[in-house]
C-alpha cells in the first residue's frame, strides 16, 4: 500500500500583520512601547497648551461639527505664526510627532498598539478630527497590501490621509490670500518632520533589526526640540500674554461701547408684570413723566455701579459681568493659577518669573483702564445712550496704576499712569509732585511718539509683509498724542499763572482738578467755584471754558467758544476756547462736506495758527489745516 504524501494545510492570511518589533521580548517591547506612548502624550498635552493655553482642553461639550475638524486656527489664535514666525516650527514639529508616531507603531508593532496613540491625540491633544484620520493611516500600515518591501514609501503612501487633513482643514479662515497660503506652512514643516522621524526610525532599524525603543527615542528629541524653540523664541509668558491679554484690549470691547438704553426702556414700561409692579409705588402714569422718573432712578442705581432690578436688560448692557471676565483673565497672566499638580515651589518661581516680564506693563495698564470705565450718567438723562469714559481716575483702579508707575516706570505705559497719579496729586495740592511726574510722562510719551512715527514711516510690502511682529505696547501713536495733550492742559492748570489769584488759589485749583466732568452735579460745582472768584482772576477763564464744553447745541456752544476766545485772548482759558472751536467747525464739515462748512473751517484754523503759532495745539492744527481741501 503506497503511502500517501501528506500535504501541510495553507493557513490564510490575516489582513492586518504584526510588525518585526514584536519578535522580540513582550516585556521588553511592552517597555519601549509604553514609554513612547508617556512622551507622545506628553508632545499631545504640550501641543494643547501652546493652542489653547490648557494642558488639557478638551470637552465633549464643546465638540461642535466645525471645532472637530478645525485647525487652521491653531495658526492664528494664541501666538499667530504672523506674529511670532517661530511657532511655524513648533507647531510643524509637535504635528510632525502626532502624524507619523502612531504610523510607525502600526507598521513596527501592530494597529493595536497604535490606537493608545490615536487616542491620545483625540482627548489630549483636542484633535478629534485628526484622529479619525490617524484611524485611516494607521489601518493602512498595518494592512498587508501595504507591506512593501521599502517600509519608508510605504509610510510616505500612509501619510496621504494627513496630508488631505492638512489641505481640506489646515488653511486659517477669515484671511487675506497671501496669509491664508502662509497658514499651511506649519502642515509643510510637519510632514517634513513627520518623514524625518520615520526615515531615521527605520533607517537606524533597518541595522538593528527593528529593536524596541528607537520610536520613543526620536519622539522625544523632537518634543525637546519644540519645547526648545518654544521657549527660547516665543515664551510661556508671550503664550499667556497672547491669550489673556492682547485680544482683550478694553478700548475694543463691544460692551463699553455706546449703546442706546431706548429699547430697554420701552420693554420695561411697557412689560405688564413691571406694570402691575409700579402700580403699588407712586410712579407718574403719564409716558414722559414715568420716563423720566426712571432714568433718574438709574441714574441713582448706576453711581453705584449696577442697574435697578426692574429694568429688563439686554445682554450688550451688562458690562459689570464683562469686566468681571475681564478682570479675571489680567489676572491670570498677571498671577497665573497653581495648578494641582504643580509643586509650590515651581508655581512660585513661575510667578517671580511673570512679574518681571515685558509684557506685565501691557496687562496692568489695561487693567488699570478697565477700572476706569465708568459709566456717564448725564447722557443716560441727555439722550438715553450708555456712554462710558475713562478720562477720571477712579479709586479702584489707582493700586494698579501705581504699581505700573513704581515697577515698570520706564514703560511707555506709565506715562499714563503718571499722569493719573500727577492729577491725584494736584487735587491734594501737591503741585510740585504733579509737576515733576508730568514732566517725566511727557518725556516718556515725547520719546515714544517719536520711535512709532519712525516706525509708521517704514512702510511694509512684499512677500513677507502678512509678518508683523507683535506690539511692543499698548501705547499707540494716536493715545500718545492725546495723552500729550491731556499732559498739557493738566499742566496749564497748576501752572504759576493760574496759582496767582489769591490765597485760596491753590484750593481752587485743586478742586477743579479733582472735578469729574462726567458727574451729575458738575456744572453746580463750577459754579460755585465761578462764585468764589473775582473778574480778573486767572483761573476764570478755565472755569467758562468748562461750563461752554457743556452745552449741547452746537451752534450755541460755537457761539459761547467765540466770545470766550475773544474775551480771554491770549490766556490758557481763551487758546483753548479757540482750539476747540476750531476743532468744532472742523468735526462739522467732516459731518457735512459743505463749501461754507468748509470755508469756516478752513478760517478758525488758519485762525488759530496765526494767533497762537507756537502753542502746543499749533502743530496738530496745521495737520488739520493740511488735510483740508483747497476752499473754491
Amino acid at each position: 500500500m503506497e503511502k500517501e504524501s501528506e500535504k501541510t494545510p495553507k493557513v490564510p492570511k490575516t489582513f492586518l500583520t504584526v510588525g518585526p518589533t514584536l519578535h522580540y521580548s513582550h516585556r521588553n517591547v511592552q517597555r519601549y512601547w509604553l514609554l513612547a506612548a508617556f512622551v507622545f502624550s506628553l508632545a499631545c498635552l504640550f501641543w494643547s497648551r501652546v493652542v489653547t493655553g490648557q494642558f488639557w482642553a478638551f470637552n465633549f461639550a464643546s465638540q461642535r461639527i466645525p471645532d472637530f475638524w478645525e485647525l487652521g486656527r491653531s495658526t492664528i489664535t494664541g501666538v499667530s505664526i504672523f506674529e511670532y514666525p517661530w511657532q511655524i516650527i513648533v507647531l510643524g514639529l509637535l504635528m510632525g510627532v502626532l502624524a507619523v508616531v502612531p504610523v510607525l507603531t502600526a507598521q513596527l508593532m501592530s494597529f493595536g498598539h497604535s490606537f493608545i496613540f490615536i487616542l491620545a491625540v483625540f482627548f489630549l491633544a483636542n484633535l478629534p478630527g485628526f484622529s479619525a484620520f490617524l484611524v485611516v493611516s494607521c489601518l493602512a500600515a498595518a494592512a498587508r497590501p501595504l507591506r512593501f518591501r521599502s517600509r519608508i514609501i510605504a509610510i510616505a503612501l500612509c501619510m496621504a490621509p494627513q496630508l488631505a487633513y492638512w489641505g481640506a482643514f489646515g488653511g486659517a479662515r477669515g484671511v487675506e490670500p497671501l496669509e491664508w497660503g502662509f497658514s499651511f506652512a506649519p502642515w509643510i514643516w510637519a510632514w517634513l518632520t513627520g518623514m524625518t522621524i520615520a526615515g531615521l526610525v527605520i533607517g537606524i532599524g533597518h541595522y538593528t533589526r527593528y529593536k524596541p525603543g528607537l520610536i520613543w527615542v526620536f519622539t522625544t528629541t523632537t518634543l525637546l526640540l519644540a519645547l526648545g524653540f518654544f521657549v527660547w523664541k516665543i515664551g510661556f509668558d508671550e503664550l499667556d500674554y497672547q491669550l489673556y491679554v492682547a485680544q482683550s484690549n478694553p478700548e475694543e470691547v463691544a460692551e463699553f461701547r455706546d449703546h442706546s438704553i431706548r429699547d430697554a426702556l420701552d420693554r420695561t414700561i411697557t412689560d405688564p408684570t413691571e406694570k402691575e409692579y409700579r402700580s403699588g409705588f407712586s410712579y407718574p402714569s403719564e409716558p414722559i413723566p414715568l420716563r423720566e422718573e426712571l432714568k433718574r432712578e438709574i441714574q441713582i442705581q448706576l453711581i453705584q455701579d449696577r442697574w435697578p432690578t426692574w429694568l429688563i436688560l439686554p445682554d450688550e448692557l451688562l458690562y459689570q459681568d464683562k469686566r468681571e471676565q475681564l478682570n479675571a483673565q489680567y489676572d491670570r497672566f498677571i498671577r497665573p493659577p497653581q495648578p494641582w499638580w504643580m509643586p509650590q515651589a515651581v508655581h512660585r518661581e513661575i510667578v517671580t518669573r511673570r512679574a518681571r516680564s515685558n509684557r506685565m506693563p501691557i496687562a496692568l495698564y489695561y487693567k488699570a483702564l478697565l477700572n476706569e470705565y465708568s459709566p456717564d450718567l448725564r447722557r443716560i438723562q441727555q439722550d438715553e445712550t450708555l456712554h462710558f469714559f475713562n478720562d477720571y481716575p477712579q479709586e479702584r483702579a489707582s493700586r494698579v496704576w501705581f504699581r505700573l508707575y513704581s515697577d515698570f516706570g520706564r514703560s511707555p505705559e506709565s506715562a499714563e499712569a503718571r499722569w493719573r497719579m500727577a492729577r491725584q496729586l494736584a487735587g491734594a495740592k501737591d503741585v510740585a509732585k504733579a509737576r515733576k511726574l508730568l514732566d517725566e510722562a511727557d518725556r516718556i510719551a515725547s520719546d515714544q511718539l517719536a520711535i512709532d512715527e519712525k516706525a509708521e514711516a517704514v512702510p511694509a510690502d512684499g512677500l513677507f509683509s502678512a509678518f508683523q511682529p507683535s506690539p511692543d505696547t499698548a501705547m499707540t501713536a494716536q493715545k500718545l498724542r492725546d495723552l500729550l495733550r491731556r499732559i498739557y492742559e493738566l499742566r496749564t492748570l497748576i501752572s504759576d499763572e493760574n496759582l496767582a489769584g489769591g490765597d485760596d488759589a491753590l484750593t481752587r485749583v485743586a478742586e477743579l482738578a479733582m472735578l469729574n466732568p462726567h458727574s451729575l452735579d458738575y456744572e453746580r460745582r463750577l459754579d460755585l467755584l465761578l462764585g468764589q472768584l473775582g473778574e480778573k482772576d486767572p483761573l476764570r477763564d478755565n472755569l467758562l471754558l468748562e461750563k461752554v464744553k457743556l452745552i449741547a447745541d452746537d451752534q450755541g456752544r460755537a457761539e459761547r467758544l467765540g466770545e470766550l476766545s475773544r474775551e480771554f485772548q491770549n490766556t490758557d482759558g481763551g487758546m483753548q476756547a479757540l482750539y476747540e472751536l476750531s476743532r468744532l467747525h472742523l468735526r462739522t464739515y467732516q459731518r457735512e462736506p459743505k463749501k461754507e462748512s468748509l470755508l469756516q473751517a478752513t478760517n478758525m484754523l488758519t485762525s488759530f495758527l496765526s494767533l497762537y503759532p507756537r502753542s502746543f495745539y499749533a502743530t496738530q492744527v496745521k495737520k488739520n489745516l493740511d488735510g483740508l481741501p483747497k476752499a473754491e
